[in-house]
């Protein structure tokens, strides 16, 4: 039998999966909480219960995304003990699967925000700190392997996250110059010339 706890984490998680669908679809602006509460099927009462309103959804799913992702790759990292393999899984599970990734357009509408919403802005840094921290979990491990060298591996999380980000806004957008084959040779070649790793 389902608790009442996790019914409620279940119609939690059901509004934060149709928000990311909706704002990938329509874009923030054009969404309504009506319209989550509709594809969640969920009476649009009960969204307020769960979130303080639209910005506190947006938020949350932005959130939800990032988690998957750091989750998703958790859960294989011990089954990857390379550098070489947990760097390819990780760039590949981030990178946006084509133009219109719902997951990665939150990050476009959050980068709008950003500028003049302080919440979102730290938001923002936060999210952008934690996918920092992992790049770097593999760049150690590469460095105590022997795998990786380089004197500034904090430098090139730096640098390759910024490189990374602009990467993901060309294939999001759909430009004919960058796809997601594209943005991946790109990463792994920058991880080859300047940190010597050895991707097949």
């Amino acid at each position: 039998m389902t608790s009442t706890s996790q019914r409620r984490l279940q119609r939690r998680e059901a509004l934060l999966r149709a928000a990311i669908e909706l704002i990938g679809e329509q874009g923030l602006s054009q969404v309504r909480v009506a319209d989550v509460a509709e594809r969640a099927g969920i009476s649009p009462g009960h969204v307020l219960y769960y979130f303080e309103g639209k910005a506190d959804l947006f938020a949350q799913a932005l959130r939800m995304v990032e988690q998957d992702l750091r989750d998703d790759y958790l859960a294989h990292a011990a089954s990857l003990p390379t550098a070489a393999e947990r760097w390819r899984y990780l760039i590949e599970a981030a990178a946006p699967t084509g133009p219109g990734d719902a997951r990665l357009l939150l990050w476009l509408e959050a980068w709008e925000l950003a500028p003049r919403d302080e919440d979102v802005a730290q938001q923002v840094h936060d999210l952008e700190q934690r996918w920092q921290t992992l790049v770097l979990d593999i760049l150690r491990l590469g460095i105590d392997t022997g795998e990786i060298h380089t004197a500034d591996p904090e430098g090139f999380v730096t640098r390759f996250s910024a490189l990374m980000d602009g990467l993901t806004i060309q294939v999001v957008i759909g430009s004919t110059g960058v796809d997601r084959e594209k943005l991946l040779a790109i990463c792994h070649e920058i991880a080859r010339t300047e940190l010597g790793l050895k991707l097949s």
